[in-house]
């Protein structure tokens, strides 16, 4: 267990936040289209944990500041402020204890916390943005000049330096020899100086053996010197060609990574592709905190990783088991991603979604308790067998079945709606009860339509919607079909043709209701073979199509306009 954890983050005024709090994990991912916040939030912690930054007033510039309206100055702004709470462990090691004693807090449980908070604000009198930091006590207040001690705050930051892996992870530049994690790497000093030794006069008799065997190399180095009867540059004799590095440092420095191809052949990184460089990248970092994490920073150091799109240039399939492997990377990880496969490896408990309401971003999250272990169970079947993806829409249509999602989706393209762009996704109610989906979406802030059948079923689902709408308008979220069926709604929305056309010779004597009635398209529809259902549905779009958009039923167009129109909500 680590012995500091970052366990929330309150911003205000900062960039796209207001004012948010985001509670964290061990491991937390952060999901939300694009400018939604999520790099912006990483950056704020990053800001904060940056060593540097305390000893300047100007680490922040006028586009950091919260402006409410494209008319407002960066002056006009409130406070900014970025507050980091960590909870330590119930036995710290006594050297944390001893280090940050002055800044170690308690809460009302008794748990102790470290608390962190940077400002910024615009001074009037210096005419400029000025900022500070302060260690506060457990209800918010500044610890006094306890808590503003520099090498406390110097120490505090070596316990837990942060390290910030981009989405543009560039292999060329983190595998070059001046790289934060490549470079410690390849350090002659870690090799024993007799081994050192031994090693030098090695490669010196290669070196000389190369030479003695490479005759146009042996007279290039006689007309060298000749340089020296020019112009005096030091001892006769001296002139001396490398073939090899001729230390151990240059050797090490000219090291690179070699991976096997798919051919077979051993390949510089290079030389392969994007995924497999960004994935070298994350290792590189790995192998840099389990090797030389403890040399570069104090013994005690817990590293936070902020992680960019792990799964850039993957398979799908290496990105569904890229979540293990970064479970094995020490330390606490703030994971940012825009990929399903990823994400449906993802407990629920670890999401944070990130999306905007009323001008601003908010960031939403499944509490604990709010889903029942069984619940939780259903959920992560829907999650998982749509690879993450539903928990990226915007709108979720609630229905039951396969035929639902056919109609749906195809009467929508006929409309002139697309549900990809618009950030609809389908979810079909038939594999678990309807309550624990309408628990996850009003958790994550994804809006939701339900369709019901006008059966006992339907009905029931009905009930249990109308009891999470949350103040929500009831026209706008639930729509109880009138027929038995969606079937029954087509046929009576002119294309019951299709099902009679499909009517064996045998059920047509259970056909007794009135032609046109409700009761006869119901009956109509209960003597389609059950394994025909699916192609029964084409026929009909099929149909629908050629006939255009004036023939979809005016109730379908109007769940459809629905759906969208509440994915298309900028609260």
């Amino acid at each position: 267990m680590l012995a500091m954890l970052l366990k929330s983050v309150n911003i205000k005024n900062f960039r796209c936040f207001k004012d948010v709090t985001v509670p964290l994990d061990k491991m937390t991912v952060l999901i939300g289209e694009n400018n939604s916040g999520k790099t912006s939030f990483l950056e704020a912690i990053r800001l904060c944990l940056t060593r540097s930054n305390f000893r300047r007033n100007d680490w922040l510039d006028q586009y950091d500041y919260h402006l409410p309206s494209d008319k407002a100055q960066p002056d006009e702004t409130g406070e900014l402020s970025i507050t980091l709470d960590f909870e330590v462990d119930a036995q710290p090691p006594a050297e944390l204890v001893q280090a940050l004693g002055d800044v170690l807090v308690f809460d009302d449980k008794s748990v102790r916390h470290v608390i962190l908070r940077t400002t910024s604000s615009y001074d009037k009198t210096l005419k400029t943005f000025t900022s500070d930091w302060d260690f506060l006590d457990a209800k918010g207040n500044a610890l006094g000049p306890k808590g503003k001690r520099p090498q406390t705050l110097s120490t505090f930051v070596q316990f837990v330096p942060l390290f910030y892996l981009s989405a543009l992870r560039d292999a060329a530049r983190e595998f070059q020899g001046r790289s934060m994690f490549w470079a410690p790497f390849l350090k002659s000093t870690t090799i024993p100086i007799n081994i050192r030794e031994k090693l030098q006069t090695e490669i010196t008799a290669l070196n000389d053996q190369v030479l003695k065997s490479h005759g146009s190399l042996q007279s290039l180095k006689t007309h060298l010197a000749k340089a020296q009867n020019v112009v005096a540059s030091g001892k006769a004799g001296t002139v001396d060609i490398e073939a090899l590095p001729g230390r151990i440092s240059d050797l090490l420095a000219k090291a690179q990574i070699n991976i096997t191809g798919s051919t077979g052949a051993s390949l510089p990184l290079a030389r392969h592709g994007a995924g497999t460089q960004s994935l070298a990248v994350i290792f590189l970092f790995e192998a840099f905190l389990a090797t030389m994490l403890a040399e570069q920073y104090d013994k005690l150091s817990q590293p936070i990783l902020a992680l960019e799109e792990p799964e850039s240039h993957l398979h799908p399939c290496a990105t569904r088991s890229l979540w293990a492997a970064l479970e094995a990377i020490s330390g606490q990880k703030f994971i940012a991603t825009h990929s399903g496969d990823l994400l449906g490896r993802v407990p629920l408990n670890a999401v944070r979604r990130f999306c905007t309401e009323n001008g601003t971003a908010v960031v939403k999250s499944l509490q604990p308790g709010v889903l029942t272990p069984d619940e939780e169970h259903k959920v992560n079947f829907h999650i998982q067998s749509a690879r993450g993806e539903l928990l990226f829409a915007r709108c979720w249509l609630l229905g039951e079945g396969e035929t639902e999602f056919w109609v749906f989706r195809e009467a929508a393209e006929i409309l002139g709606y697309d549900f990809d762009r618009s950030g609809v996704r389908f979810v079909n109610t038939s594999h678990s009860s309807v309550e624990p989906l309408l628990k996850t979406a009003n958790a994550f802030g994804i809006h939701w339509y339900f369709v019901g059948d006008g059966d006992k079923q339907g009905t029931n689902d009905t009930a249990k919607c109308k009891a999470h709408l949350e103040g929500r308008n009831e026209a706008k979220h639930i729509c109880l079909l009138p027929d038995q069926n969606i079937e029954v709604l087509l046929c009576q929305g002119g294309f019951g043709t299709v099902y009679e056309n499909h009517i064996s010779a045998q059920k047509k004597t259970s056909i007794t209701a009135t032609k046109g009635t409700t009761q006869y398209w119901e009956q109509v529809v209960d003597a389609q073979p059950k394994k025909e259902k699916p192609a029964r549905v084409r026929e009909v779009m099929d149909l629908m199509r050629q006939r255009g958009e004036a023939s979809v039923p005016s109730l379908l167009k109007r769940i459809i306009e629905g759906a969208v129109g509440l994915a298309e909500v900028r609260q």
